[in-house]
């Protein structure tokens, strides 16, 4: 059975939460380190600590998105129970995940948003609702749809 636009969007924003959430702790963490000084050691360090563990978080969040890409997943699809195949109904193995995954959706995806002011993002995301096959325009370019599969690990 085809994913839902709901269960797309949900782990979209459970991926994009894991993924940047890290980030702007951390960078917030760092900057407010850079203007607190070395003069309160205690909150530098404290600062610092926080930092770091946004880090590791974020590496750790890198490192799940690594193996469940072999799956078909990412770590917002693998919580929300959906899985990527490929349109003849075949997995989507690793390769082949990351190449939707990173080469199309981030870096080309990014591109086309950035020459169209954003449009294109807002309608690749809004695409599965008027489709048939509920696929984005990223899944048309690779061949892929997302089903639901509510399997664990």
């Amino acid at each position: 059975m085809l994913a839902t636009f709901l269960q797309r969007l949900a782990a979209y924003f459970i991926d994009a939460v894991l993924s940047d959430l890290p980030i702007v702790v951390g960078v917030a963490a760092l900057v407010t380190a850079l203007i607190v000084g070395t003069d309160n050691s205690t909150s530098f360090a404290v600062l610092m600590a926080v930092a770091l563990v946004s880090l590791a978080t974020l590496l750790a969040y890198f490192v799940w998105w690594l193996f469940a890409l072999r799956r078909g997943q990412t770590p917002g699809k693998q919580t929300v129970g959906i899985r990527v195949i490929r349109e003849d109904g075949t997995p989507s193995n690793w390769g082949y995940t990351f190449v939707r995954e990173f080469v199309i959706k981030f870096l080309v995806g990014n591109v086309l948003s950035g020459m169209t002011g954003g449009i294109y993002f807002i309608v690749d995301h809004l695409w599965p609702l008027f489709d048939d096959n509920s696929q984005a325009l990223h899944d048309k370019m690779v061949g892929t749809i997302v089903v639901q599969d509510h399997r664990l690990g």
